[in-house]
């Protein structure tokens, strides 16, 4: 970590992941007193906690971390980890399932894969350790159930996770708030893909076990899989032990973990493998995850990059993309889970066994319009594959040559505000979907007005079904009317109305011929150029960075540190206020002003994700040495000098309430703003806000789904800012004091 940095406005896809990785982690190591990182030695573990000692650097990774050992584990794995734990000085716990097995507390399963038993001894070392956190590897790539579930995720005294029952993930506002016997698990590179991560381990150059670089090893064909020859996966009668060359994409249980064959042997080569596969990681090695289109689900209770099969020999994208965040939402039956799987699908992010899986259910149902229901492709939840609805937000990744998409797809029944919020919040750009057939109708204006509300920088209207009108410009045209219309009303600035048929692919990826009339850019055209929130906010606005903790090793450098006298007598009395930068940008030298205090001081030092450097922009996670020993703990904000509001304990607000239980006057509630969280009272409710008018009308109480506007009475200053100019600064979450519930996302008028 000794190279020096420098700060771009061109941040690329990698660069906003592992920013937002590390808020994430800083984030649960300041709200909760004992976290934990599931460690396996696995390439995503491994990823995280070299995040992790990114994010206290140049101080010691802060908790210890945690493996469930099978007993079936490949031993050049075993060997790294006791390397890393060393290596870094960490403390690791090992919870052993022969243990459980030994004293029939488990039972050895007929099929010898040990993978479903490591819930018990998980759930007991948790609890053995008094963990209120877990860190893990997850990505919501790996499988539709898991593309529902948030980043700060909530367990009960049984570690059960309830699709049904998430927290809304709103701005970069993470409620971990639990009651006695409930931990949260957090999943740091829950955006990240198997892409993002070799790229990463490439540009950061991690160590990784050997085993995911090509080497000689005896295995045997079973179906499709090389499982690997060894006391825990024997051969049966008839399989041929052959020594082929092959990698491993994952490394779990060797009894149910399939090699590939492979002549990468070196992540230059990986990379390049893994952006022309055409399976999916889980797919191609884990013998588990085929048992059922739900095996993920039931334990807990997509993207990698698919060049299309004629363009395998075609060179690999080497530039970093940037990234870009959208929502999608429409009323019930527009066609929207067909628009979310025809766009995955044309822009080849469905892999060929999640293809065959999908066609095969298709044709297993009766499906008679193509060669299979592209809805399916985006409905991770048995409960939603059974009755044909989007129960809750789920996460989608593809990527273009130069632009990664992450696509928040938000459905549309009832819950339909705390969906749109919880879609909105983070997104660039929200696409509506309308019926060309009914028009605008007024799920079509509520949802329109939630994303005016919020402030979405850009949106597009879906002119669906196009086809069902015989591609018909006038019928177009008249919607598009409707649309520009409503959002003259709403006062949204940057509308676009594009004509589309999920069904057939009609403009979603490439130009219509259909369409002659229509001279405007496909769906994907348009998102690949529109410019990101994040880039708005670090052009021209000033610096705020609210702090998250206070780095001050002392004597707890990081051991690469403390070996070297040189660094250690520099770093022996190393101060700095830790964040991620939410507006504007900071270089050193700059002078800077603490909330709070009022007090004023100068930038000495910059760390951007642990490494020195000039200059930092929004949204990088950073550490900031200043000149003075000034008062600046969590809560506080950085700004630029001279800009900061004037602090308030009274605040008009905006409420999108998003609990079942009503919000009235007087309820004693938690405001969590930016990293402060104060106690509040509900002062009054002024209005409700009719979505079918468009107008507020008298209301003194807020229901579910109900946006209203209310006045809140804090306890302690905070330096809240209007929403209109400033998204992070004027938006914060109204939580339940005993349960923890969010109650409310609040934005400040």
């Amino acid at each position: 970590m000794s190279a020096v940095s420098t700060a771009s406005t061109a941040l690329s896809t990698l660069d906003l992941l592992e920013a937002e990785a590390i808020h994430v982690i800083r984030e649960v190591v300041a709200e909760f007193e004992r976290p934990v990182l599931l460690f396996s030695g696995g390439k995503d573990s491994v990823v995280v906690l070299h995040l992790a000692t990114k994010a206290f650097a140049p101080g010691r990774v802060p908790f210890p971390v945690l493996h469930v050992d099978t007993g079936h584990n490949f031993p050049e794995v075993i060997a790294f980890r006791d390397e890393t734990v060393e290596r870094l000085g960490l403390r690791l716990e090992v919870a052993r399932v022969q243990d459980y097995i030994d004293d029939g507390r488990l039972q050895e399963r007929a099929d010898g894969t040990r993978n479903p038993l490591q819930t018990l001894p998980l759930l007991d070392a948790i609890a053995a350790g008094r963990h209120d956190a877990v860190f893990g590897g997850a990505r919501r790539d790996e499988d539709k159930a898991r593309a529902k579930e948030r980043i700060i995720s909530l367990r009960d005294e049984f570690g059960q996770w309830d699709p049904r029952n998430q927290r809304p993930e709103l701005w970069s506002l993470y409620n971990g708030r639990h009651t006695p016997g409930q931990h949260v698990r957090a999943f740091p590179i829950s955006n990240w893909t198997e892409l993002d991560v070799w790229r990463y381990i490439q540009r950061e150059n991690i160590a990784l076990p050997p085993l995911y670089f090509a080497h000689e090893r005896e295995v045997y064909r079973r179906g499709d899989m090389w499982n690997p020859v060894g006391p825990f996966s024997p051969p049966r009668e008839g399989e041929t032990v052959e020594v082929r060359t092959v990698r491993y994409r994952t490394v779990g249980d060797m009894s149910c973990t399939g090699a590939v064959e492979s002549d990468a042997a070196d992540l230059a080569s990986i990379v390049a493998e893994v952006a022309r596969t055409t399976i999916t990681e889980r797919g191609a090695t884990r013998a588990d995850d085929r048992l059922s289109e739900a095996a993920m689900e039931d334990r807990k209770k997509g993207r990698v990059l698919l060049m299309s099969l004629d363009t395998l020999e075609a060179p690999v994208e080497t530039t970093e993309p940037t990234l870009f965040r959208f929502a999608t939402a429409g009323s019930v039956d527009d066609g929207k889970s067909t628009l979310v799987g025809r766009l995955l699908h044309d822009a080849k992010a469905i892999l060929a066994d999640q293809l065959e899986q999908v066609a095969r259910t298709s044709a297993d149902r009766g499906f008679a319009h193509g060669a299979f229901d592209f809805a399916l492709l985006t409905d991770g939840l048995r409960a939603e594959r059974e009755q044909g609805i989007t129960i809750d937000v789920a996460y989608r990744y593809f990527a273009t040559g130069t632009r990664s998409f992450i696509l928040a797809d938000c459905p549309g029944h009832v819950q339909y505000t705390r969906n749109m919020v919880t879609g909105s919040t983070t997104a660039d750009a929200v696409v509506v979907l309308v019926d060309a057939r009914a028009g605008v109708v007024e799920q079509t204006r509520r949802h329109l007005a939630v994303v005016a509300l919020l402030r979405v920088p850009h949106v597009i209207v879906a002119v669906n079904k196009i086809d069902l009108v015989d591609f018909s410009a006038d019928v177009f045209e008249g919607v598009a009317a409707q649309a520009r219309a409503v959002a003259t009303e709403l006062e949204i600035d940057d509308l676009h109305v594009i004509p589309v048929s999920a069904l057939e692919g009609d403009n979603i990826v490439d130009r219509s011929a259909r369409t002659p009339w229509y001279d405007g850019p496909a769906l994907l055209e348009l998102l690949e150029t529109l410019p990101s929130a994040d880039e708005a906010a670090r052009d021209g606005e000033p610096l705020r960075l609210p702090v998250q903790s206070v780095i001050r090793p002392q004597g707890g450098l990081s051991p690469e540190l403390a070996a070297d006298p040189e660094a250690a007598a520099t770093l022996r009395d190393y101060r700095a206020v830790a964040g991620r930068i939410s507006a504007g940008s900071v270089r050193v030298g700059d002078e800077v002003e603490v909330s709070g205090s009022g007090v004023r001081t100068v930038v000495r030092g910059i760390r951007v994700a642990g490494v020195p450097a000039e200059s930092a922009v929004a949204p990088q996670s950073v550490s900031l040495e200043l000149a003075d020993d000034v008062d600046a703990a969590r809560g506080a904000v950085i700004a630029t000098s001279g800009t900061l509001p004037a602090p308030r304990r009274e605040a008009d607000v905006e409420l999108f309430q998003l609990d079942a239980r009503p919000l009235t006057p007087g309820a004693r509630v938690l405001v969590k703003h930016g990293t402060a969280t104060v106690q509040a009272i509900v002062a009054s409710i002024d209005s409700r806000y009719d979505l079918d008018a468009l107008t507020h009308v008298d209301a003194d109480r807020l229901e579910t789904n109900d946006i209203g506007r209310a006045r809140l009475r804090l306890a302690a200053d905070l330096p809240l800012e209007p929403y209109r100019d400033s998204r992070h600064e004027g938006s914060f979450l109204v939580i339940h004091p005993s349960d923890g519930a969010t109650l409310a996302a609040g934005i400040v008028r």
